[in-house]
């Protein structure tokens, strides 16, 4: 309801503030954001709620809970007697080395791919398609071509090595703990540089001539000119895009799912698919539970601070 105010022999009714953003039309204005809203809450806000409720009990697949509060989360992060303990260190570890790999990976060859196709380059547009063709493929069905190029017995990258003369026996790309992190790595890599080169590359255009001719001026050489044009311009772009790749990299598991599944012996066992395992396969819904949650404060302040950024840089 609006109140009535009397100033100086006037009287106003003062409406809500809702109201008063949206004008006449605010009955109007909620209709329209209630899909919006019903979408928000059945596909976000309901899975999230009902994921903290089945973290804080004791419950396994077919059988009733028993509340534990935060027994869950303690046993995972201090009770170095459960099994799950290690498991999730160790998990912890991996997905932290598949990350920072990837992101360097991505990094490297998208900024080094971004300047040369910012150059004048014959067939600039032919090769720019090209190298986003990884980017356009669906994840799973690059990660089952991945799969067969690293097979031990007709795999194309063992009848490659073995043609040249490089190896003598096959190599267990996926089958061997030291080789199958680094394996998926490069699968991984290999499909999302095109991300990081496109978005380098609308980057690297926004950066006016001028700045680079009055480096060019003042004596400094090209890499120089990286180092201080560049860069310090590209802050942003960098910055937002690394934060995006962090998460859709560290929540993926369409790569190791198919590859690896978490082996062999766990060693690319990240938390998503320890998370899938515990939930799964042993019908621990409160574990399966509490591990995605565990990381969840860290990916609010991601999405935070990059929600941040992308709103400066559109008031900018």
């Amino acid at each position: 309801m609006g109140m009535i105010q009397a100033t100086a022999g006037t009287i106003t009714v003062s409406q809500p503030r809702g109201r008063r953003i949206l004008g006449r039309d605010w009955k109007l204005g909620f209709v329209l954001i209630l899909p919006v809203f019903l979408v928000i809450v059945g596909l976000v806000a309901y899975p999230l709620g009902y994921s903290a409720w089945l973290s804080l009990q004791d419950v396994k697949v077919g059988a009733p809970g028993t509340f534990v509060g935060l027994g869950n989360y303690q046993k995972i992060l201090f009770d170095s007697e459960a099994r799950i303990h290690d498991s999730f260190y160790a998990s912890l570890k991996i997905t932290l080395l598949y990350v920072v790999g990837a992101l360097v990976g991505k990094f490297i060859i998208g900024m080094t791919a971004a300047l040369i196709l910012n150059a004048e380059l014959r067939a600039r547009h032919f090769w720019r398609s090209l190298l986003f063709l990884p980017w356009a493929i669906p994840p799973i069905v690059a990660a089952y071509s991945w799969k067969w190029i690293y097979n031990d017995v007709n795999g194309v990258a063992n009848a490659v090595l073995t043609g040249v003369g490089a190896i003598d026996a096959p190599i267990l790309f996926l089958a061997n703990p030291q080789n199958a992190l680094w394996s998926v790595l490069v699968a991984v890599i290999w499909q999302g540089t095109p991300f990081w080169m496109m978005t380098f590359l609308a980057g690297l255009q926004s950066i006016p001539n001028e700045l680079y001719e009055a480096a060019e001026i003042d004596g400094a050489s090209t890499f120089n000119s990286f180092l201080y044009v560049t860069m310090p311009s590209m802050v942003n772009v960098i910055v937002v895009t690394v934060m995006l790749s962090a998460i859709f990299t560290t929540n993926g598991i369409e790569f190791i799912y198919i590859l690896t599944n978490g082996g062999p012996g766990g060693a690319t066992e990240t938390f998503p698919l320890l998370a899938i395992a515990q939930g799964l396969r042993a019908y621990d819904l409160g574990i399966g539970s509490t591990i995605p949650l565990l990381f969840f404060p860290i990916f609010a302040v991601m999405i935070y601070f990059l929600t941040k950024r992308l709103l400066q840089n559109e008031e900018a």
